[in-house]
């Protein structure tokens, strides 16, 4: 039926929405790596989880005590401002630096323009007066060499590139730095051919292949411009290395390029460059490193270093600032320092002052920059970059958790338990991120973001459908129950909706007819007000008692009652719900019968048929109109059963199935087989006589009238009919055995035939 499917559609409907969710999750994450989709906040959130791996995982040590930064810090500032402020402070610098006997030093600063203490002009017309004095007469000798002292005082502050080229020349192990401007927007790359740029002997990956890859396969290309160091101050240090940082989106620093190519060739950073000449990557010095344009790793001497495609790193922080040993420039400056600290040691030198030269970090928000390259030194050194995983693993996860998801909305698993989707979310989305610490722990990055991401977007919209479409659900049984069941049953079925079927299912059920007998020709004697006041007076205790006992109101069929026990929710003990119904509602009818009799009104009987059996259960009609019932083969017995309490003269009838379900509760008698009226095959007939606390009182009574049955069957009328007598003259309201005795003496004076089966016809329905 149409209402059928849609009801069918509703169910599934967060099932549904879960599987198209996922799939665009899915859909959306390839266009994101395919660069035809892009999702800035997607990228930002990715980074953000690298921060938070970083502080789940907190600050690790390095190590060992090779790295050492040397800062020009705020004391250096205070005690010898100099050295910040001319060439020849930092020539003084180098030289106190090299006499601690460091391994190798590599200065994080550049030297790009000549120092100009004085103008050129000036420092001309300097030079030309110490010559001029040189040659003059003795006689003023005197005043001339003051003036010499005093002009080749100035002439000699004038000399500060002089001083520190002559400086990284006796240190023989100072590597220098230099800032590739990369390529952007509609500038051109450096073209092949061009000259190596100053300071950076050393820092080329002599073994390249340039292949020619796509724009996302390629190392970054700088423009032709390189600002470094003075070709003065290049020329005496040992060697030199790329600056450049990455910052990604809000400004930190997680990555960085492990070669750039300018003109040809790879360039490698400063702080490869120095690991290059550490002693520690194998024979060579510098080590030699080699790399092929979309390589996933760059080999540098005995280390391979893990990449991306484009030859970009990522930076395996250790910890917030001075994770590194540190030492102040101005106890260098002093002798102060602890030779130990720097002996044989990797030196970085840069600027730690408040000031200048900081970058955020997974750690701190201004963190020196000199420590972007002490990282990369330290990961070149013990293999602590990170590597990404496969993109086609992000993929996997989001299809993968978001099927989980969505396997979770099947009806049967959502509505018997209505948090297990948000908690089965939670806990997908939680282990998927221990998943990821586990694995950043051994310095693998996989994607967070993406999947976790996916799991709230389905776990938010299936519970969003669901609330909405059960929302609907619950109205709709709220509707279809409220007339039939009792107000706490209705609420037991909205907490679980589960457990109610609207469509047609097979079940064991118990099912209770009662009729007034005599209605039709008594309703004759009425008004149709009266009457109908009458109903109404009769049917609400009647059905109260039937609610009240967590049995379902069917219909009304005039003056009759036909409820059924056991649906809309199953219960254990529907038989005996039933039995209790049945006799409360003869006690309810005798108290209707006391007012009705001081009003005038004759007396009524009324007879009530049991049964249990197996039915079908569910909506039933058509596609204009249907409601909620029982139908089946137990449903029409119990109806036949109804109608010959009137031949038995007795008030409740049971079909077989009741006494094996809630005998040891109740007091039964056998009274009789029948062949119903429309029903083929015999049916063993009960009378319920009341509560299982009667039993005894009624046991002579239930005893003699099996006794006669027995005789009955046998065709031993003389027995039977003794035996009923007596009965009889105990309780001579006792209606089936009026009715047993009247049919013995009939059959003495006409015995039946051999055909004979001891099964009564049911004459009326």
């Amino acid at each position: 039926m149409a209402d059928n499917r849609q009801q069918a559609v509703s169910r599934n409907l967060p099932l549904l929405m879960a599987a198209v969710t996922t799939a665009l999750c899915v859909l959306a994450l390839v266009g994101h790596k395919s660069d035809w989709l892009t999702l800035p906040a997607l990228q930002a959130w990715e980074l953000d989880t690298v921060d938070a791996r970083f502080a789940v995982r907190g600050k690790q040590r390095p190590a060992d005590g090779q790295i050492v930064v040397v800062g020009f810090d705020d004391q250096l500032r205070r005690q010898a401002p100099e050295v910040l402020q001319q060439r020849a402070g930092w020539a003084r610098f180098v030289d106190a630096l090299a006499a601690y006997r460091p391994r190798a030093v590599a200065l994080d600063a550049f030297f790009a323009e000549p120092e100009a203490v004085l103008p050129p002009g000036t420092v001309t017309q300097v030079e030309a007066a110490i010559q001029a004095l040189r040659l003059a007469p003795e006689a003023t000798a005197t005043v001339s060499q003051q003036a010499l002292a005093a002009l080749a005082a100035v002439h000699d502050a004038t000399r500060g590139d002089h001083k520190l080229a002559a400086a990284l020349g006796r240190a023989g192990n100072v590597l220098l730095s230099a800032l590739f401007f990369l390529e952007e927007g509609e500038a051109s790359p450096a073209p092949p051919g061009l000259p190596e740029p100053s300071g950076l002997r050393g820092a080329r990956v002599a073994d390249a292949a340039v292949l020619d890859r796509p724009l996302g396969q390629r190392p970054l290309r700088a423009e032709q411009q390189v600002y470094g160091s003075l070709p003065m101050l290049a020329q005496q240090a040992a060697g030199g290395g790329a600056v450049n940082v990455l910052r990604d989106v809000g400004g930190a620093v997680r990555r960085m390029p492990l070669v750039i190519e300018h003109g040809g060739r790879y360039y490698l950073p400063l702080g490869l460059a120095l690991a290059a000449r550490s002693g520690q990557l194998g024979p060579g010095n510098p080590a030699p490193a080699s790399y092929a344009t979309g390589d996933r790793e760059l080999q540098l001497g005995n280390r391979s270093l893990p990449v991306d495609p484009r030859g970009i790193a990522m930076l395996g922080w250790l910890g917030p600032t001075e994770t590194f040993a540190y030492v102040s420039a101005a106890d260098v400056l002093t002798g102060r320092a602890d030779k130990a600290m720097l002996r044989d040691k990797l030196v970085l030198v840069g600027y730690t002052d408040a000031a200048r030269d900081r970058v955020t970090t997974p750690f701190s928000p201004v963190q020196p920059g000199v420590e972007v390259h002490a990282t990369l030194l330290h990961n070149a050194l013990h293999g602590g970059l990170l590597s990404g995983t496969p993109g086609w693993l992000g993929l996997l996860a989001v299809l993968g958790l978001g099927a989980a998801m969505t396997g979770l909305q099947v009806r049967r698993v959502r509505q018997k338990r209505t948090w297990l989707v948000a908690a089965a979310g939670a806990i997908l989305a939680l282990g998927w991120l221990a998943t990821a610490q586990a694995l950043f722990a051994h310095g693998h990055v996989v994607e967070v973001a993406a999947p976790v991401g996916a799991v709230l977007l389905v776990t938010l919209v299936s519970l969003s459908t669901a609330l909405v479409s059960e929302g609907r659900e619950k109205a709709q049984l709220r509707r279809a129950f409220g007339h039939y069941v009792s107000s706490d049953l209705v609420d037991r079925i909205l907490a679980d909706p589960a457990r109610v079927r609207l469509g047609g299912e097979r079940r064991e059920l118990s099912v209770l007819f009662s009729d007034i007998r005599g209605f039709s020709k008594f309703s004759e004697q009425m008004e149709p007000e009266q009457l109908s006041a009458f109903l109404n007076e009769y049917l609400t205790p009647m059905t109260r008692v039937v609610l009240e006992h967590g049995g379902m109101l069917d219909k009304y069929i005039g003056d009759a009652v036909m409820a059924v026990f056991g649906a809309p929710l199953e219960m254990n003990d529907h038989a005996h719900a039933m039995c209790k119904v049945a006799l409360a509602m003869q006690r309810n009818l005798g108290e209707l019968r006391l007012a009705w009799t001081a009003r005038g009104l004759p007396a009524v009987e009324i007879g009530v048929g049991l049964n249990a059996g197996p039915v079908s259960v569910g909506n039933m009609g058509s596609e204009m109109r249907f409601d909620y019932t029982v139908m089946g083969d137990a449903v029409n017995l119990a109806s036949r059963l109804e109608g010959l309490t009137k031949e038995y003269h007795c008030a409740i009838l049971c079909g077989p199935r009741v006494p094996e379900l809630a005998g040891a509760q109740f007091a039964f008698r056998e009274l009789d087989f029948v062949r119903v009226k429309g029903r083929g095959g015999v049916v063993r007939v009960y009378e319920l006589l009341g509560e299982a606390e009667s039993a005894s009182a009624l046991a002579t009574r239930i005893g003699q009238y099996a006794q006669a049955l027995a005789a009955y069957r046998q065709r031993n009328w003389a027995q039977a009919e003794a035996t009923l007598w007596r009965l009889l003259q105990v309780d001579s309201t006792d209606g089936p055995a009026q009715v047993l005795l009247e049919r013995v003496r009939a059959m003495a004076a006409d015995p039946p035939g051999d055909d004979w089966d001891g099964v009564y016809e049911q004459r009326n329905k």
